[in-house]
């Protein structure tokens, strides 16, 4: 079961960094910030990374292993100098209501720190909530085993781990894509997901999502799937929803088998009753009619569009992985590509890793 602090000034929401990658996202974020309850913390091997990295705290892990040098590509160092700052970073975890991670796998500190932490959290009983990328294949098979190692091993602690396969980028914004860019994107999407979380838990809303709301649908066994979708006019919520939940990127999941769904409408100005009943009752269809079904509406008038909408739904059961073959005869699969100004809006894939409650916890 999850351990929620109590504090005056509400909901504390922790937002490691971790590796260059995770660094590079807290870059992002931390200009864009808007809630004072996220805490940004990078965490890294490497000082030259960390002090071009904008946090409220910077942790350089394994000092006396790395010297401050980084993880030379190798995870087992990674997870070793997370296991000699371990006291660090329960500091950290333990100042924190909720955890949402960014980071990359397939390189030394990203790979063997992450999953450490996830544990450290877990232990602690804090919902923690990675989002991760993969590399792309033209960064050589050797990196791609270490990262599939890596995620293995990080589903076994993390509550959800997020995933966003950087080759599927390429078949969304096509291989013309410079490569600065391709990383860039990368990085942006992480940032648009672990943002819509964060207004989603900080920002009081008129039907509000709390963290013991967030924490019971995050408890449900299976697989999952987050999308995010934005858009400025009413009229286009249902594209802006349907793009959310079948884009591309989304793994093969079944939504019909969905347990536990979170619906987060954010608007700059308020939303019709219609619209936001159409939003549900289109979710609704989707999943099982016995799934648990948390509706939130939050007004924030700084808003980059009028309105977005957060869909996290779990406890579903993977689909068949449809033949490349079949898939590319498909006339839905051709009409779906997105235009590259569309790529914050895709969703990614999450597997609900969470285990059952030990007995000392009963």
């Amino acid at each position: 079961m999850f351990q929620l602090i109590q504090q005056n000034d509400g909901l504390s929401i922790g937002v490691f960094g971790i590796g260059g990658c995770g660094c590079n996202t807290l870059n992002s974020i931390f200009e864009q910030r808007e809630s004072e309850q996220a805490h940004l913390y990078s965490v890294n091997t490497d000082k030259v990374v960390l002090k071009h990295t904008q946090s409220d705290e910077a942790v350089l892990i394994g000092a006396e292993l790395t010297h401050g040098y980084g993880a030379g590509a190798d995870p087992k160092v990674g997870l070793q100098a997370a296991e000699e700052s371990k006291d660090q970073l329960l500091t950290l975890i333990n100042g924190c209501d909720i955890i949402l991670c960014a980071t990359g796998l397939g390189g030394g500190t990203g790979t063997g720190a992450s999953p450490y932490i996830a544990q450290l959290a877990s232990e602690q009983g804090k919902p923690i909530i990675f989002v991760a990328t993969l590399p792309f294949s033209s960064e050589g098979q050797f990196r791609s085993n270490i990262a599939q190692a890596g995620l293995n091993e990080l589903k076994e602690h993390a509550n959800a781990v997020i995933t966003l396969p950087n080759d599927q980028l390429i078949e969304v914004l096509g291989n013309d894509i410079g490569l600065f860019d391709a990383f860039k994107h990368s990085n942006q999407i992480l940032h648009s997901l672990i943002k819509s979380l964060i207004d989603m838990l900080c920002f009081q809303g008129l039907i509000n999502v709390d963290l013991n709301d967030f924490a019971k649908i995050m408890d449900c066994q299976g697989d999952a799937v987050l999308g995010v979708g934005k858009c400025n006019e009413e009229s286009e919520l249902t594209t802006a929803l349907n793009g959310a939940l079948n884009n591309p990127l989304v793994n093969q999941v079944d939504m019909s088998s969905s347990t536990g769904v979170i619906i987060q409408v954010n608007c700059k100005d308020e939303i019709s009753l219609g619209s936001y009943n159409l939003i549900t009752d289109t979710v609704r269809q989707q999943v099982s009619p016995n799934a648990l079904v948390i509706c939130g509406v939050s007004k924030i008038e700084n808003l980059a569009t009028n309105y977005e909408l957060l869909v996290i739904a779990t406890g579903a059961s993977s689909k068949m992985v449809v033949d490349k073959t079949q898939s590319d005869s498909s006339p839905d699969i051709a009409t779906s590509k997105p235009k590259p100004s569309d790529i914050f809006d895709i969703p990614a894939f999450i597997r609900n890793q969470s285990a059952p409650p030990s007995k000392s916890a009963l």
